[in-house]
């Protein structure tokens, strides 16, 4: 039996958040994109807070700007370009460690995070992570970028709908799953905390450290 180590991606194992930073490696060489971006960025974060749009599409307006109709192939090397150097410079070392740690044990380790996938794979085969979950971009038939992604984002609820269909499509390794423990620094990851046997705040945003409290969750700190 095994111990299995869930890791959020951004703000937990990363010191800050993904896709803007992809995105400005994809759109800082174009600089008659930045207004009318910007403008339209800005534009559907409020309508978010709003309640007008889901989540997700925050991040289609940003493809539809300045990713959409890109070749596979092109978005693959941006997101190895961006992944190397995150690796590199980007992650807090106290969840290196631990996820490290965890290796060496030979626990189990998976990354679910709401991120692009195409970010998360280069990210987690440079840690040697095998398996992740994220939000999964779409591509056409002449594998060109597409504006929607072709899956639910993967935040929320849905990390629980797409961590027990990796469990159902992995049998071996479910039932050899001796206790679960979730590393996150959001207050969004509380649904997938709750199901695992050991939730760890990291660094916690301010809702995350209120539950923590009520959850007796364990709170750490991982800047050094």
């Amino acid at each position: 039996m095994t111990k299995l180590a869930i890791f959020d991606l951004d703000y937990t194992l990363t010191k800050r958040g993904t896709w803007g930073r992809f995105v400005w490696q994809i759109i800082k060489g174009r600089p008659w994109l930045w207004v009318p971006f910007l403008t339209a960025a800005v534009r559907a974060q409020m309508r978010y807070k709003r309640g007008l749009i889901p989540r997700v599409q925050v991040k289609e307006t940003m493809i539809k700007w300045c990713m959409v109709g890109k070749p596979r192939a092109e978005m693959l090397s941006q997101a190895a370009r961006f992944a190397e150097k995150e690796v590199r410079t980007g992650l807090r070392p106290g969840g290196l460690r631990t996820l490290k740690a965890h290796q060496q044990a030979g626990d189990g380790v998976i990354i679910i995070s709401a991120a692009a996938d195409i970010i998360v794979a280069e990210i987690a085969q440079r840690l040697g992570v095998k398996h992740f979950l994220a939000s999964e971009m779409g591509w056409d038939a002449e594998d060109r970028l597409k504006i929607a992604f072709s899956s639910p984002n993967c935040y929320g609820e849905e990390k629980c709908v797409r961590y027990e269909a990796f469990l159902s499509e992995h049998p071996d390794l479910a039932e050899n799953i001796s206790k679960t423990v979730m590393y996150s620094d959001s207050h969004s990851d509380l649904p997938l905390m709750l199901k695992c046997d050991q939730a760890i705040a990291v660094h916690p945003s301010k809702k995350l450290r209120d539950l923590s409290d009520q959850y007796n969750f364990t709170i750490v700190d991982w800047n050094s």
